[in-house]
């Protein structure tokens, strides 16, 4: 089974209506969100699954909802919708689910479903924090739920470290960056060129990566050069959709 990461934001007011009705009753292949739940329910024993808590959680304000939580209502409706539609196109399921998602109040911002993908993208972020401590609500493997604010500034730092490896090189590939997203990038310059630590920690592991880098596609930081363009396009269309007012809280689903 390959390794899928997806990175969500939330509407609460829609959450708390549409997303809290369906979980509680309605039937969309073959189960009820209570019926998959109840069955999860009975192998734990820890207490660790509940699904008048997940209710709760949606209804009271999904944002603050436990990423492992999360992780059970993506995949009932993964599960749910793929085998309701079997003989569609991925694309077609997908748009699907985009459709779904949007009006239960949920936003997929990102998906890595290679688990090659997802180990880079985890390197980035342990490498981040190891600067720069966040506060968060830790789940199963890499599953999360941080604050918006410091999602961005790992963005960020995300968009200017994967810049600097494309620019130095060290694979063999000619990326190229839009009008808009250089502007996007120069912004950020601009914005973070105070930011003293941040410049360091990209430098650090700038001179890491250019005395390693060798093509053994075992290890996670080769896997992070390799896959720096497409985070670095992802990260900027990531920061354009983020509004810290409306979305306070982004969840981490990783699927392992």
């Amino acid at each position: 089974m390959e390794r899928d990461i997806s990175i969500y934001m939330f509407d609460k007011e829609k959450a708390a209506v549409y997303l809290y009705k369906d979980l509680q009753r309605r039937i969309y292949h073959t189960s009820t969100f209570k019926n998959h739940i109840e069955g999860k329910e009975k192998q734990d024993l820890n207490g660790n699954i509940s699904f008048d808590r997940i209710l709760e959680s949606v209804r009271n304000d999904i944002n603050m909802m436990h990423p492992d939580d999360l992780y059970e209502i993506i995949h009932f409706f993964t599960s749910q919708i793929h085998s309701l539609f079997p003989d569609d196109s991925i694309e077609a399921r997908e748009e699907y689910i985009a459709t779904l998602y949007d009006y239960l109040g949920i936003t997929r911002l990102c998906e890595l479903n290679t688990t090659k993908a997802g180990k880079a993208y985890i390197y980035f972020y342990k490498t981040y924090i190891d600067y720069f401590p966040m506060d968060s609500i830790m789940g199963e493997n890499f599953s999360i739920n941080i604050r918006s604010e410091d999602f961005l500034r790992f963005n960020d730092f995300l968009i200017l470290l994967t810049k600097k490896i494309i620019e130095s090189k060290l694979y063999d590939d000619n990326d190229i960056l839009t009008e808009e997203e250089e502007i996007s990038i120069e912004t950020i310059k601009t914005e973070t060129q105070n930011n003293t630590l941040l410049s360091e920690a990209i430098e650090d592991e700038m001179r890491f990566l250019t005395k390693t880098f060798y093509p053994d596609e075992r290890e996670d930081y080769i896997q992070a050069v390799y896959h720096s363009f497409t985070f670095l396009k992802q990260a900027i269309t990531i920061r354009l959709k983020i509004d810290v007012q409306k979305n306070p809280r982004i969840i981490i689903v990783d699927i392992y």
